[in-house]
Formats: structure tokens, sequence, C-alpha cells
């Protein structure tokens, strides 16, 4: 049984392919709804024209038509592991700029307010996913290739290729798709709701700054071309599970302060 598990573990992460996956999003939007007060709750649905899970992926889909969009899902930080950018580009920037679309929606028309509503869900998730942080000064934080081996019982299993970036956007969720969007953000809810009052604080900056420190911790124990066991690998899990619990509690806390 135990052969069995690893193995799936290991073909979910060597199949993976695209900041969280579009299943990952919809679960931390599932969860922030689940904390969205009443009035927010309305304001959202009046926006959107229907829910946050529905509308999670949308940045994603808008690549396709619009590919100068793609930095937007990417946050870099200085080497002292602060976020000082002005770049227009720059995932942070343009998470700042369409919440003060938010805030002062008077002046802007529904399609402006709908499409910034749905960058900042969408953004929110990116912004505490591993592979999304980019740090100067830390090559590795740009995404590289490594290697994962089963080994139980003494016996060394074949070895899979993975990449960073597919690995942190895939390879957790994936492992729980058969769960809906709600019940595996219950889930996750379950292991990180003594810490919510904790991680809904702070500001984007402070956020990607945040990230920023799982970046580098990820990268005590994955490292470029590393022969990495599985049995490790899994144990990042943990910090996949509290970057979740943090955009979804922080999505909400945002929302609900600019619907109040």
């Amino acid at each position: 049984m135990k052969k069995i598990i690893f193995t799936m573990f290991a073909l979910v992460v060597a199949n993976a392919a695209v900041a969280f996956n579009p299943f990952g999003h919809q679960t931390i939007a599932a969860l922030a709804d689940k904390y969205l007060s009443d009035k927010a709750k309305s304001e959202v649905k009046a926006i959107l024209g229907t829910g946050m899970v529905e509308e999670a992926v949308w940045l994603n889909t808008l690549r396709k038509s619009a590919p100068e969009t793609k930095s937007w899902h990417f946050f870099v930080l200085a080497e002292n592991g602060k976020s000082v950018t002005t770049d227009a580009n720059d995932g942070v920037v343009v998470l700042e700029k369409n919440i003060e679309v938010l805030r002062n929606r008077a002046a802007h028309t529904p399609a402006e307010v709908k499409d910034a509503l749905r960058t900042v869900i969408h953004l929110t998730g990116d912004i505490h996913c591993i592979s999304h942080i980019h740090i100067d000064g830390i090559q590795a934080s740009k995404g590289f290739q490594f290697m994962h081996w089963n080994e139980l019982e003494g016996k060394r299993y074949k070895a899979w290729k993975s990449q960073w970036y597919s690995f942190w956007n895939n390879a957790f969720c994936n492992r729980h798709s058969f769960f809906s969007p709600q019940y595996y953000g219950d889930d996750i809810d379950i292991y990180a709701n003594a810490k919510k009052a904790e991680y809904e604080k702070g500001t984007p900056r402070f956020w990607a700054e945040n990230t920023g420190e799982d970046v580098v911790r990820a990268l005590e124990s994955i490292t470029p071309g590393a022969v990495v066991p599985t049995q490790i690998l899994q144990l990042q899990e943990f910090n996949h599970t509290k970057c979740m619990a943090k955009a979804s509690y922080r999505l909400a806390a945002l929302l609900n302060e600019i619907f109040k």
C-alpha cells in the first residue's frame, strides 16, 4: 500500500502542468467565501453576477488573449526579501492598483470593477504560491529542475523529474482533486483556523515578503539538480497548506474591509 501511495504522489508531481492550479485557486476562493460578511458576499455577487469560485481563474484565461499580462502573476522581492518594486507589471503593483479600483468603485465602470475584483481574487492566491515569488540574488527562486525518488523498505524505486514551478502549483492540489473546492477548503480550515487571526493581517507587500520567507525555507531542502526523497517532499505539504490558508483568510479579510 505504501508503495502505491508514494508512486501516485510521484506521478502527480511528474505530470503536473501549470500559481496554484485552477482547483487550488477555486479552493482558496471557496474558503474565503466562507468568511465573507453578509454585506461583502452580497456586494461580490452583485459585481460578479456569480460567486468567487466561478471567477477564481479568470486572470489565467486572460493570458490567452492578453499574453502581456503573464508577468502580473509573479512578484519580485529585493535581495533583502523586501517588496519595493514600482514596476507596473509586477504582481504586487497590479494587485494594489486593483484593490484601489475596488475601494473607489464609484469612479469606475461596472466592467472595470468586475475585472478588478476578479484580478484581486486571483492574485491574492498567486502572491501566496511559493513558485510565484522571485527573490533577487536567489536564482533558484525563479525555477529549476530537480529529481525525487521513492525509498521503501530499504529499496530505491524509480526517480522522477519535477519542476519547481509545477511542483508548487499542482502537486498537492492535485492530490485533493477528488474533493470539491468547498470540501478541500474546509479541510485546510481545520488545519489552520487556530491561526486565522494571525494569518489574515497585512498588506500585499507584507504578503509577498511573508511568502518569500517560505521560499527560502523550501529551498533548504529542495535545490537545483538535487535528488530529493519523496518522503521529504511530502513534508512540504504543510508549507503549501499554510500558504493556501493565508491566501483564503487574507482575501476574505480584505474584501470584508473594502465592502464594509
